[in-house]
């Protein structure tokens, strides 16, 4: 194997596609199947879902060619996988501090799902900011709601700010399962314990200090938002690490490729 060939396999094996992709854009002789893969994994990485769906009929092509599915979901689905593929990467490189930064918008997507599965018309009780602020609640809006549970989540809370821990709290109310509210309560708790040492950074938070914090590996927390992802009606392959199945296919190309 060349010095490019080698550069690109490992490069691809820490997840690295921006810069794989740059090496093999720098050879003439790069197949279109290479160049595209690895641009596709890049735009993953970059948490551009949009380009995937943009190049269906490529991907589709692809899938035929190496028997590998390469697009699961539904776009607001996929979304989510995409988040927790970034995140299981992340793990796996053992970047525990950008791990658990990442965490958040996750677990708002998610909860939100929840919640609008049973407040449908959740967003007519959520005040838009437009911009760097939270959405609020309206509150007075709430009070008068047919719906019982969006009642009393606004006869007891007092934040006004639309967030993690008032959607957390506003699921306990509803009807979803006890499994799902204890998986929400377990990520909520996660993300607020770890909120205070992030945000005070005097020594480094590795996985040791992530469980003396919440007596969790960061392990058991992507399984349970994976778990959560799923229960959402996210296709998610635990087993089968998404990226490791793709870099079998670079593997194969560049073992055949003169590059």
């Amino acid at each position: 194997m060349t010095d490019l060939k080698e550069a690109i396999r490992i490069l691809t094996e820490v997840y690295a596609y921006n810069h794989a992709y740059k090496l093999a854009l720098s050879s003439k002789d790069s197949s279109d199947d290479l160049l595209f893969i690895l641009g596709m994994l890049k735009e993953r990485r970059e948490l551009n879902v949009d380009y995937l769906f943009q190049h269906q009929s490529r991907l589709k092509q692809l899938e035929q060619s190496y028997g590998l599915k390469l697009l699961h979901n539904k776009y607001e689905k996929e979304l989510l996988a995409n988040y927790i593929m970034d995140l299981e990467a992340k793990l796996r490189n053992g970047e525990i501090i950008d791990f658990v930064r990442a965490v958040s918008p996750i677990l708002y997507r998610l909860f939100m799902i929840f919640l609008t599965r049973e407040v449908p018309d959740i967003m007519d009780y959520i005040n838009d900011s437009k911009n760097d602020n939270y959405d609020c609640w309206k509150f007075y809006k709430m009070k008068n709601a047919d719906n019982e549970a969006v009642r009393h989540f606004a006869s007891k809370w007092r934040d006004t700010r639309v967030n993690s821990k008032s959607l957390a709290e506003f699921i306990q109310l509803t009807n979803v399962s006890k499994s799902v509210k204890e998986a929400v309560l377990t990520l909520r708790n996660f993300e607020k314990n770890v909120r205070n040492p992030l945000a005070h950074l005097i020594k480094s938070f590795d996985e040791e200090e992530l469980h003396r914090t919440t007596n969790f590996s960061s392990q058991e927390f992507l399984n349970q938002i994976i778990y959560l992802a799923r229960q959402a009606g996210v296709y998610y392959d635990g087993r089968n690490f998404y990226f490791d199945s793709v870099n079998q296919v670079i593997l194969t190309l560049l073992n055949e490729e003169s590059i």
